[in-house]
């Protein structure tokens, strides 16, 4: 009979798996796979922020020797996105543009100034349309719609009420207000964004490998903009050099190597430089939150109202799910009963955003608890207790066999009855651990 042991891995030393293969530089990223014969893949972007296409002239392009192949929006008329109820994006932009850097056309070549020089020689002509930067003036009322099915700019808009705010407020001793305008931030993981796609036109199949977080996301993306069944195609993830969120949904790079290679029958090698991985984006938005908040003298919350308008840039992403987390956050550890939340989403000419860490929630807990603090001050309290006395607490309690009794909850626990762990206290511990 096999001896259960127990396990204490709680402060041990646990290696990485793929420690060795990182710190020695035998660790291959998408980047790293070379292969004889492969093109060079380059994309030529927008150098307009919003404007109707007239034209896109590939034929001096085509003249370069060494120039294999070039794809542009109208060689794949399919959109795609993460959500099937947002996906109003193409790989290449057709009809219109809708922010500076979006992909236009991209070329296939024998190496990589050869693809730099096709880049140089593609004429571009569009009717250039008011471009809208902020939320606010997307949101204007004589604003050019960017999409046709999306009037007013307006991606998803939010409305959910708990309770009545109305009662909470008349219940509160103090009531405070604050406008906070949080920054967009754009991850900066150390690999830049790159895709090898192989596609073997004898077997009508095609493997690509890719820098993701979501291989199956990719796999179902490649699928339907190639009008391939998913069984003849293969994506491959190798290392990955982070992510933080940008990479948990398909990009464009995947799919424009992919047409890439099949327009050559070949394999096409497509890395971005670090300026298109910001322009790729899948950042966090610019986030504008106006917050009201009702307490009363023991610091109980009575009330909380929110608005939130985020400038989610040119195309959807997550952000149908993104304005509804910011709201659904509001609540985090803290038990309210009163509370309104109204969320706006809308639609700007910048690249579009996605889900970086905290997906949603970020923003909307600095803004809550920076007035939380502001609050508390006012009141003379003190904020961890604040805190404390608005924690979310568990009906329900479990009792283990020892008597040990379980909360689905610890947080009322955090620090022991009622006293605060200073900075000195929480080295102590940790010497003493170590």
């Amino acid at each position: 009979m096999n001896e259960i042991v127990s396990a204490h891995n709680i402060g041990g030393y646990v290696p990485m798996i793929d420690g060795p293969e990182k710190v020695s530089g035998r660790a291959k990223y998408t980047a790293d796979i070379i292969q004889p014969g492969q093109l060079a893949g380059r994309i030529y972007r927008s150098p307009y922020s919003h404007g109707e296409i007239v034209e896109v002239d590939v034929s001096e392009a085509l003249k370069l020797p060494g120039v294999k192949a070039i794809v542009t929006g109208a060689d794949c008329d399919k959109t795609f996105g993460v959500l099937p109820v947002a996906r109003s994006e193409h790989p290449l932009a057709r009809d219109r543009v809708r922010y500076r850097g979006e992909p236009v056309a991209a070329v296939a070549a024998v190496d990589d100034a050869t693809a730099r020089e096709a880049l140089r020689r593609i004429k571009f002509k569009v009717r250039e349309l008011p471009a809208y930067y902020t939320a606010k003036a997307a949101l204007a009322p004589d604003a050019v719609a960017l999409h046709q099915n999306k009037p007013g700019n307006l991606e998803r808009d939010v409305l959910f009420e708990l309770g009545s705010i109305e009662q909470g407020f008349a219940a509160a001793d103090l009531v405070r207000e604050g406008s906070y305008n949080c920054a967009e931030v754009c991850q900066n993981q150390m690999e830049i964004h790159a895709a090898v796609a192989e596609y073997d036109a004898v077997r009508e199949r095609m493997t690509v490998h890719a820098s993701t977080q979501v291989p199956y996301y990719v796999h179902l993306m490649l699928s339907q903009i190639l009008g391939m069944e998913m069984s003849r195609i293969r994506v491959i993830k190798p290392q990955v050099g982070g992510g933080f969120g940008c990479r948990t949904e398909t990009l464009n790079i995947e799919l424009i190597a992919a047409l890439l290679a099949r327009k050559t029958n070949g394999t096409v090698r497509l890395v971005t430089t670090r300026e298109e991985t910001f322009i790729t984006h899948r950042g966090r938005p610019e986030t504008d939150i106006r917050l009201k908040i009702g307490m009363r003298k023991d610091g109980r919350i009575t009330a909380v109202e929110c608005e939130c308008d985020q400038r989610g840039g040119a195309h959807s992403g997550y952000g149908v799910v993104t304005i509804l987390y910011a709201g659904s956050m509001l609540y985090a550890i803290y038990d309210l009963h009163n509370v309104k939340y109204v969320g706006r989403r809308v639609l700007t000419n910048t690249p579009p955003c996605g889900a970086f860490r905290g997906h949603g929630t970020v923003d909307i807990r600095f803004a809550f608890e920076s007035l939380i603090d502001q609050m508390a001050s006012e009141l003379g309290l003190d904020p961890f207790q604040v805190r404390r006395a608005n924690l979310l607490s568990a009906d329900l309690h479990r009792q283990r066999s020892d008597g040990e009794q379980l909360r689905p909850a610890g947080m009322p626990r955090l620090g022991g009855k009622g006293k605060r762990l200073d900075a000195a206290q929480g080295q102590a511990r940790q010497r003493q651990r170590t």
